[in-house]
């Protein structure tokens, strides 16, 4: 029997708490390399990757699809056409598509990608196992917070903390149990 998978939010966050400018960009990231602070390393841990619309409009605007060979699980309240292997569109609630994704996934973890109203969802239906997060050294001053209103509290354990010569820190943290 396979091991269940774990349900990951890692993302890059700005110093202030923000994955994206108002607008949605991620250009203040361009000066780092996630590959140099151990991305590779997480992505080949991961079976599949469940993100929301506007995400996957991002990831398909940077060029060939990075996730070849990875479920995919586009989160949205409207459907669209798909043009990525293995991707698949849902209008499911959270609990319906982890539940899904718990029993399909046997290749790896499950890797919650974003934007923040997907991370808000599984974290707020207790269906995030780890919160992996690479703080960048920039203050973005406003945009799209990774967890925003509507959050409802939960308690973290540390379970690393690295920083890197960049200014990268990544703190990964186990979400627990209610209290």
């Amino acid at each position: 029997m396979s091991k269940a998978p774990r349900f990951r939010l890692y993302m890059a966050i700005s110093l202030d708490g923000f994955i994206a400018s108002p607008d949605g960009g991620v250009k203040w990231l361009e000066p780092y390399d996630p590959y140099s602070v151990g991305f590779g390393e997480f992505l080949a841990e991961v079976g599949s990757v469940v993100m929301g619309r506007k995400s996957f409009e991002q990831m398909l605007s940077f060029g060939p699809w990075p996730y070849e060979g990875k479920r995919t699980v586009v989160m949205t309240r409207s459907s669209f056409p798909v043009t990525t292997p293995q991707t698949e569109v849902t209008s499911e609630p959270v609990d319906i598509v982890a539940d899904r994704l718990a029993r399909e996934t046997t290749n790896g973890d499950v890797w919650i990608f974003g934007g923040g109203e997907i991370a808000r969802a599984f974290l707020n239906q207790r269906r995030c196992d780890t919160l992996e997060l690479c703080v960048v050294p920039v203050v973005v001053g406003d945009g799209i917070a990774l967890f925003g209103p509507g959050t409802q509290p939960r308690l973290l354990r540390l379970t690393r903390a690295k920083h890197f010569d960049s200014g990268l820190v990544c703190l990964d943290y186990d979400v627990l149990a209610a209290d």
